[in-house]
């Protein structure tokens, strides 16, 4: 009989570890395949937490001496120890749960016959939170235990993530299904391991062995550091071939839409420009044209919002396909979260991966993305990337070697694909944030004097660009005097109107009326502005989650400021959330000025 695994629990906290292995108990505890490890700890029992085996120091010193724990140690003031009665558990086939702790692993890895990590992840704003609502911590002491730099979990040793994000009820499915994936891997291991093998030594696979492989990877048949293996090998191995063939074979993973139009155009863009919400000013611009856009797009993940995350302050984006389909089929056009509509099970295991990694994967990007686009039914996409010091593109030749290649792959896909490099080393717009962004796009489509010139520039090339594709239009200079003129005589702002009112139309969310001036502390111009600490300053404040919450830019690069002038305004969340964004920004790294001589 084979061996049980040992699966050991591991997380920060405020991850949630403990509520995920009590669902899990409660669901499997009874199936007689899993056992969940009590644990003797030196505190009574009755106390708040885990439910555990209450000693005294000198009682768990004195087991520990008589050889009764499989493993001990210490932390927070108190000694953990689990039976070595696991082991006759796990040699009689059972699998075992045991919370544990990070830098035992290696330990319970020597003493176990099959040991498995599970890390209990979260990202560090819900992490904050959670320690925040126990009571026991101000905000302050809750960032540094967040912040606080823990051991990088060993590469050998077989590990399990499971995302904690959203409800509790989510995270113990996603529990239970890693946990549950590894058991089925232990039973039959996958076939397509030859594959994977392959890969990892630098091999090219074709279209018919990434669907084996990638299958076999959906429905749990490989550790988390398996796909992690595969996802470095793939960043640094991944020819054109490869590349199209990854597409194609996505695009048999995601759920299709299919439009009665001879064109269908679509956006995206790589990101990491604070602003830039130019999808809301170009999609209203083409539905008032008479070009069909569904537009899907994402919500912010390290940024201050994404464009789903902006639209939703004016409509509903949690939309359905049918309801996609309604939209379009009234207006033209719609900007919906693309969570439940290009939904790929693929993309949430790997993304599970790459993020904390921070796996270079431009190239399975290009795959992911297009596959995405053929998935929606698109026929001709427009690429947005843009270079600087902060985005995903640090160089101009970085951008224009990506930009090739999505045309190149597009063409084999089927697909007109134009991708633009753009300038990103400072935010384009004013605001920084939902309520912020949303109200820029406003003001340009309304003609307003006070409308971000940068941004209605940029979405102006842009919407030029799709126009130029329609044959009346031919040209890139006529699409540009056709967008000027949807934008002129209030077309656009009367097209995203309809859109609103189709997706479903919310109350506005205003910016936070709880505001922080940050002002210059010497008289100079504007050097730079760091994109990327700005939307860390306004993702302290409480944005994307508060819409209202960010950051208003009132300085431009090398602008001249006198000693006061206000450079740029935090809306904050709450009164806490503005203290610990203002605490952020007196460093002064946001806007470097240059002082005058």
């Amino acid at each position: 009989m084979a061996q049980g695994i040992f699966f050991f629990v591991v997380g920060p906290s405020g991850a949630g570890k403990d509520s995920l292995i009590e669902g899990a108990r409660a669901r499997l505890g009874s199936t007689g395949r899993y056992l969940f490890a009590r644990r003797t700890i030196t505190r009574p029992n009755g106390a708040p937490g885990e439910d555990h085996t209450g000693v005294t120091a000198e009682q768990f010193q004195a087991s520990a001496a008589a050889g009764e724990f499989l493993l001990s140690w210490h932390a927070h003031g108190l000694s953990y120890g689990l039976s070595a009665d696991l082991l006759q558990v796990l040699e009689a086939g059972g699998h075992v749960i045991a919370n544990g702790s990070r830098r035992m692993i290696r330990e319970a890895a020597a003493r176990v016959p099959q040991l498995v990590v599970i890390e209990v992840t979260a990202a560090p704003e819900v992490l904050a939170a959670r320690i925040l609502g126990r009571g026991r911590e101000n905000a302050e002491q809750a960032s540094a235990r967040v912040l606080r730099q823990v051991d990088a979990l060993p590469t050998d040793i077989q590990t399990q993530r499971v995302d904690n994000d959203g409800t509790l009820a989510e995270g113990i499915d996603r529990f239970i299904d890693a946990v549950q994936a590894v058991a089925r891997r232990h039973a039959c291991p996958p076939t397509s391991q030859p594959l994977l093998a392959r890969k990892l030594q630098g091999h090219a696979l074709d279209e018919m062995q990434y669907e084996w492989l990638l299958r076999d990877i959906i429905e749990g048949r490989y550790a988390d550091s398996e796909i992690s293996a595969f996802l470095v090998s793939a960043s640094q191995h991944l020819s054109d071939a490869e590349v199209v063939a990854l597409a194609k074979v996505r695009t048999r993973f995601s759920p299709a839409m299919r439009w009665d139009r001879p064109m269908v155009v679509d956006k995206h863009s790589m990101g990491g420009v604070p602003g830039s919400r130019i999808t809301l000013i170009v999609v209203p611009i083409v539905a008032a044209h008479g070009l069909v856009m569904p537009k899907t797009s994402s919500r912010a993940i390290t940024s201050a919002a994404g464009t789903a995350d902006a639209m939703e302050v004016l409509a509903e984006v949690e939309l359905t396909p049918e309801q996609v389909r309604r939209c379009v089929a009234e207006t033209g056009a719609c900007i919906a979260c693309n969570g439940r509509l290009n939904h790929s099970h693929l993309d949430e295991v790997m993304n599970t991966i790459t993020r904390p990694l921070r796996i270079d994967s431009t190239r399975w990007a290009v795959a992911s993305i297009l596959s995405k686009k053929l998935a929606a039914g698109s026929t001709h996409v427009i690429v947005d990337l843009p270079f600087g010091p902060r985005t995903k593109l640090a160089t101009r030749e970085q951008a224009q070697a990506l930009a090739e290649l999505f045309e190149q792959v597009g063409a084999l896909l089927g697909l007109t694909v134009v991708a633009l490099v753009t300038d990103g080393s400072r935010p384009v717009g004013r605001g920084i944030g939902p309520a912020l962004e949303v109200r820029d796009v406003r003001w340009v489509l309304e003609g307003s004097l006070q409308a971000p010139a940068d941004l209605r520039e940029k979405a102006l090339l842009f919407a030029a660009r799709i126009l130029a594709w329609d044959p009346q239009v031919g040209s890139i200079e006529a699409g540009r005097r056709r967008a000027e003129q949807l934008l002129d005589d209030g077309c656009a702002l009367a097209a995203l109107e309809r859109m609103i009112d189709a997706q479903g139309r919310r109350a506005p969310v205003m910016p936070s009326a709880l505001t922080c001036a940050v002002r210059a502390p010497c008289d100079g111009h504007v050097g730079q502005l760091d994109g990327w600490r700005l939307a860390e300053i306004a993702r302290c404040a409480g944005a994307p989650r508060d819409k209202g919450a960010g950051i208003d830019l009132k300085v431009n690069k090398d602008a001249l400021v006198a000693q006061g002038d206000v450079l740029y305004v935090i809306h904050g969340a709450s009164a806490d959330s503005l203290e610990s964004a203002a605490r952020l920004a007196r460093d002064g790294s946001a806007i470097a000025l240059v002082a005058l001589r």
